[in-house]
């Protein structure tokens, strides 16, 4: 479900935000309070839906503006995320209100990567779940480090600050485990509309500031077009039928820039040529490129290259490893166990490589299971994975699309994570190289109508 922001705000800095929680933690309702106390809502929206259930017979609540899907509305639970455009007086807001049934979390987690901070609710009744658990293990999992904890229905406990207090104990403790720092805790009433916008007199005892006031505070992430320049290589494309020579490597600019003259770097391969020329198709000749630009290009001395090789340039020093082993946090959603001893499919940027998993340091699950001999459906975790030839990786702090990766069972993809750390990263060694150059050449000679 979107709404509609008012005219005039088209210029203003916009963010993703994801809003998560277990199921009836109040995550609807928060965020229709939200839209209703700043008026974001179309005029006589909020109106209309308190008419709706009147004449339906049923209380009011502020999910309601949210809960668009029928399945839901039958259900009671958030079955997909839902897009809502909100605004403030600081910026515009996507919130995605992610669903918190633990049968949803491929959905949730779906929402949730599109986004640079999150609102993770817990239910002042029910306390800490072990979806809250899971939830901020997601966070951690897709690298998001601005998140506010709101303890939701602190009316039902008399605003009670000891619950509140030990809430924001336990919590705290758990997520200092995964390495997320809230940036705040606040004691809130969705319904009732306390903590939201404006402090409530109910609470004296908090301090803070208002969850708005703290939305404002986060901070977009930088621009990748400012980073160091990345490309996975998507293909080499050959027309030699058609008498053109051009060896034009191709794929998708993820980050930095690059022009004519520019001096690049292959990874793994470690070979490296010059850019000759930025080649374009029915447009007009252009000497540079930038991110998220598919692009092709042509280099002053032919090489052989293949996809899944990571194009940078030779003269900035890039967080960009070859490695053979990696560190990464997972989820596990397929229908099979992610067990020792099988090979999977692991995909990251344009490469493909075979992965086992060597080891699982810590994984969230149900069940008691003393030893982590697999990651079940739903499970996460924190685990060491092998591959089975060297590529190219960044950690995902560095590099979102680089550090990013998913994982096929077969024909299914069945896992998906991020990139911690780089394990056993090296240079490859001198021969290789020439080997391939060698093989290059001979094929050159043999073929020349195919390389000419």
């Amino acid at each position: 479900m979107a709404v509609t922001t008012a005219a005039g705000t088209a210029n203003r800095d916009r963010m993703d935000i994801v809003i998560t929680g277990h199921v009836d933690h109040g995550k609807s309702t928060l965020v229709g309070r939200l839209l209703a106390d700043t008026q974001s809502l179309p005029e006589g929206k909020l109106q209309a839906v308190k008419d709706s259930c009147k004449k339906n017979g049923r209380v009011f609540e502020y999910a309601f503006l949210l809960d668009a899907l029928e399945d839901e509305q039958k259900q009671g639970i958030t079955i997909d995320s839902a897009r809502i455009f909100f605004k403030s007086k600081v910026r515009e807001y996507i919130i995605i209100d992610a669903p918190g049934h633990i049968e949803f979390l491929r959905n949730m987690l779906s929402g949730a990567s599109r986004a640079v901070a999150a609102v993770l609710v817990i239910d002042a009744v029910e306390g800490v779940a072990e979806n809250s658990k899971r939830h901020g293990l997601l966070l951690s999992l897709l690298g998001i480090s601005q998140v506010l904890v709101a303890v939701n229905k602190l009316d039902a406990k008399n605003y009670d600050r000891q619950v509140f207090e030990d809430i924001k104990k336990e919590y705290e403790s758990y997520l200092e485990t995964l390495k997320v720092k809230p940036l705040a805790f606040v004691p809130v009433s969705a319904r009732e509309g306390k903590n939201i916008t404006e402090l409530a007199p109910e609470m004296p005892w908090y301090t803070g500031k208002t969850i708005l006031e703290i939305l404002d505070s986060f901070r977009n992430l930088p621009s990748n077009e400012d980073s160091f320049f990345a490309m996975p290589i998507q293909d080499v494309y050959r027309f030699s039928n058609e008498n053109d020579n051009r060896r034009i490597y191709a794929g998708t600019i993820v980050s930095g820039e690059i022009s004519v003259g520019d001096s690049v770097r292959f990874l793994p391969s470690r070979k490296e040529a010059r850019i000759k020329n930025i080649e374009v198709w029915n447009a007009p000749a252009k000497t540079r490129a930038i991110t998220a630009e598919a692009a092709g290009f042509t280099l002053e001395a032919e090489i052989y290259v293949k996809r899944g090789e990571v194009m940078v340039k030779s003269a900035e020093k890039v967080p960009v490893e070859t490695t053979e082993r990696i560190r990464a946090n997972l989820i596990w959603l397929g229908t099979r166990p992610f067990t020792f001893n099988k090979s999977y499919l692991l995909k990251l940027g344009s490469a493909k490589v075979n992965a086992r998993l060597e080891k699982i340091e810590s994984f969230l699950g149900e069940g008691d299971r003393k030893k982590y001999s697999e990651l079940r459906r739903n499970d996460c975790g924190s685990v060491i994975l092998s591959l089975s030839h060297p590529v190219a990786v960044s950690t995902f702090f560095d590099n979102p699309v680089l550090g990013r990766f998913v994982i096929v069972d077969g024909y299914d993809a069945a896992g998906g994570g991020i990139v911690l750390e780089n394990l056993n990263s090296f240079e490859e060694a001198d021969g290789h190289g020439d080997f391939e150059e060698e093989l290059f050449a001979l094929l050159k000679k043999h073929f020349p109508h195919r390389f000419e």
